[in-house]
């Protein structure tokens, strides 16, 4: 006798009665086209599609986590920026001298002389060189071209030589206006390199100086200190130009100019 084939058996009435008690939804549709053995129907995925982005987007799958990881970031970066106050202005007067005659911000040199500070850079030898062109050319003026015009153009070689060389020291030699740490100059400066190529806009935080920067500040990595209003770094005047001897350098602009323009003039009209 041949046995008899069993009969497939569907569970459209079962998934039916999952859909309608709110279970299962597409794949419970699917999953009553089963057969008892575990085969699907011919019909099983008759009907059946997968979520597109757009209907996601509408529903709001996805836009909790991304609100989670913006509220994340952003909790670490106030985090962050508790434990980092914002910099403050050096007050040379204001420093913890101790006695001391001599005390380093970075790569800059605070010397006490005679109750003045003086901020001398690390490239202090530029200075040096500047004021030997200077000199140079002045005494050239003076013994070469001067002595032969008169005691007047003596008195304008010297005076333009004497005015070139003081603007040029009380540029090289004045603050540039180095921002520190609140809790005093042990937290000034650090051999950290940001590579900062614009001025903060007064949120940015220097690694190196553990501080929150001032609006126009920048860390210089050549004087490994914050400059406030900085402009830009001149090895000539040893150090950065900014917002505390922006016009002590302006001011020698002026006056090498001016010195050097008398002396050309006059060398070349009486040559």
């Amino acid at each position: 006798l041949t046995p008899p084939v069993p009969r497939r058996v569907g569970l459209r009435a079962r998934g039916g009665a999952e859909q309608r008690r709110g279970i299962g939804g597409p794949m419970a549709a699917a999953g009553s086209e089963l057969d008892v053995f575990g085969a699907p129907s011919d019909d099983a995925f008759d009907g059946f599609q997968v979520p597109s982005a757009a209907h996601a987007a509408q529903s709001g799958i996805g836009r909790a986590t991304e609100e989670e990881l913006s509220s994340l970031v952003a909790q670490a970066d106030d985090a962050e920026r508790q434990g980092r106050p914002m910099g403050v202005l050096v007050e040379a007067d204001a420093l913890p001298w101790n006695g001391r005659h001599c005390m380093k911000l970075g790569r800059i040199r605070l010397l006490r002389v005679a109750g003045h500070t003086l901020f001398v850079g690390p490239h202090w030898y530029c200075t040096f060189a500047m004021l030997g062109v200077i000199n140079g050319v002045g005494c050239m003026f003076l013994f070469g071209v001067a002595s032969f015009l008169g005691s007047l153009h003596l008195l304008g070689g010297f005076l333009a030589t004497i005015g070139s060389s003081v603007a040029c020291i009380a540029c090289s030699m004045g603050d540039p206006g180095i921002v520190q740490h609140p809790g005093g100059p042990s937290g000034t400066g650090g051999p950290g390199k940001p590579h900062q190529m614009l001025p903060s806009s007064g949120k940015r935080e220097c690694n190196a100086c553990n501080i929150i920067q001032p609006r126009g500040c920048l860390h210089c990595e050549y004087c490994e200190v914050c400059i406030v209003g900085w402009d830009h770094h001149c090895p000539w005047m040893s150090k950065c130009i900014g917002g505390q001897n922006l016009q002590a350098f302006n001011r020698f602009m002026g006056v090498s100019m001016i010195s050097l323009t008398y002396v050309v003039i006059v060398t070349v009209v009486t040559a």
